[in-house]
């Protein structure tokens, strides 16, 4: 997609629109927001939207569109507060309303352009911070926005979020909590009603923290699409495996994470001769498994976790891996990270817990043990964020640093289609990738775009 040019023409900082009371300037992080690794996480939002025609009237709404969307911006911010503050000594942030970055820039193509053969290096310009943060400051700016018009009716809104706040459904909330806001002239913020247990359910320490540490490395992400027939036929595979055996019928979710797995770690076997040891980890909504009551999607903050399942060994070095082991490692780790485990990890062994859990992590990648990390965003509400001109008509995320990721989404549907797919965005080695692209395996269940 060579051409496409992205200019940013103007950035200003947008502050909540009114002062955060005395009594709130300081929050308390999580002990889960101090593991969070100080990142931003990236998404993307695109809209269509129908113009006059008239090129004169067309600039003047925009504007108007833009102006709306900061002022909306500012009253969103003064309902979660810490989003404009800055995060200090990895213990608390300072709600000072310093504000959010908001850029406006503009794209030299259509939308039509972008969306019918995305680019990640084309949408890595949309967003308005380097999600590759190498910065080790945890004094970062927790939110920044980049609006995006393009040259013939489509809007995109680019959105990077510190992950020391921000996991997926606190995004989720947030994003469709400043689109009712927007949408109803300010009326609707009351019905989103933000709160932040995590520090109560897990205090933070001020000793010595872990992080959940990611090498990065130099990689290459690809987006494949797993179509629902090609997802209904996968299941079908595994339970025709484990007639006798299997007593569950896998999920989507885990059906396509063991597919991708099975042919990462059949590029290990390929790149080397060998099968090289490896593990999967599957971030798991805590809020859902909190007890004795789940807690609303409301809930914000980081309130996730890790499961950890290791490949299951076959029986011989050339044996095929088979998908319905795999299958059974993820659901079986999944399972693990229920009620009782969140009950522990809020006991006064949390710590301990969370802190051995790292290390297992951690200390396997000297040993040449290759992690394969699997990120679910599929059942948020992402595609529902309506600004007033409607529902998203797609999004997505971008690039990763970090190889071995593997992130979801849910396919959108739009009009008589009603392809309840999945998106995958695999981030590798790009030698890794090229191998990993054209295993027969997944290409006869994905389609690249």
């Amino acid at each position: 997609m060579e051409g496409v040019k992205v200019n940013v023409k103007a950035r200003e900082i947008i502050k909540p629109s009114s002062p955060t009371s005395q009594n709130l300037k300081i929050f308390k992080l999580s002990l889960l927001d101090q593991i969070a690794p100080p990142l931003y996480v990236p998404w993307i939002f695109y809209y269509k939207i129908s113009s006059t025609g008239r090129k004169e009237s067309n600039a003047i709404e925009t504007q108007e569109r833009i102006n709306h969307l900061k002022q909306s911006l500012s009253q969103a911010l003064t309902r979660i507060s810490p989003l404009a503050g800055r995060v200090k000594d990895n213990l608390f942030i300072e709600c000072n309303d310093e504000g959010a970055d908001f850029s406006e820039a503009e794209v030299n193509c259509p939308l039509s352009e972008i969306l019918r053969r995305p680019e990640v290096g084309v949408l890595d310009q949309l967003l308005p911070r380097d999600y590759r943060c190498s910065n080790p400051s945890m004094e970062l700016m927790q939110l920044a926005v980049q609006v995006n018009i393009f040259s013939c009716e489509g809007m995109a809104i680019g959105i990077c979020a510190l992950h020391k706040l921000v996991d997926g459904a606190t995004l989720s909330f947030f994003v469709n909590m400043w689109g009712a806001i927007n949408a109803s002239g300010g009326s609707a913020g009351d019905s989103f009603t933000p709160f932040f247990p995590g520090s109560q359910l897990f205090p933070p320490r001020d000793l010595s923290v872990p992080r959940f540490e990611i090498p990065k490395a130099k990689c290459i992400t690809k987006r494949f699409l797993f179509p629902a027939s090609k997802i209904a036929a996968l299941k079908e595979i595994v339970l025709l495996a484990n007639k006798t055996d299997i007593i569950f019928s896998p999920t989507r979710i885990e059906v396509v994470s063991a597919l991708i797995w099975r042919c990462m770690m059949e590029v290990s076997r390929e790149r080397s001769g060998c099968l090289s040891p490896s593990i999967m980890t599957h971030v798991v909504n805590l809020r859902p498994r909190n007890d004795p009551v789940p807690l609303p999607e409301s809930a914000s903050g980081n309130l996730s976790w890790l499961a950890i399942a290791p490949a299951p060994a076959p029986a011989t070095e050339k044996s095929p891996i088979e998908l319905q082991d795999l299958v059974k490692q993820i659901r079986n780790a999944i399972k693990t990270i229920d009620k009782d485990y969140a009950r522990e990890m809020q006991g006064e062994n949390g710590f301990s817990l969370m802190s051995e859990c790292l290390r297992q992590v951690g200390d396997l990648v000297p040993e040449k043990v290759e992690v394969f990390r699997f990120i679910s965003w599929a059942k948020f509400r992402l595609h529902e964020a309506d600004f007033g001109w409607g529902k998203p008509i797609w999004v997505s995320t971008a690039g990763s640093a970090f190889k071995n990721t593997i992130v979801f989404i849910e396919k959108l549907t739009v009009g008589d289609d009603h392809d309840h797919g999945i998106e995958a965005w695999v981030s590798m080695d790009e030698q890794d990738m090229s191998i990993f692209e054209h295993n027969q395996d997944l290409c006869s269940f994905v389609s690249l775009h």
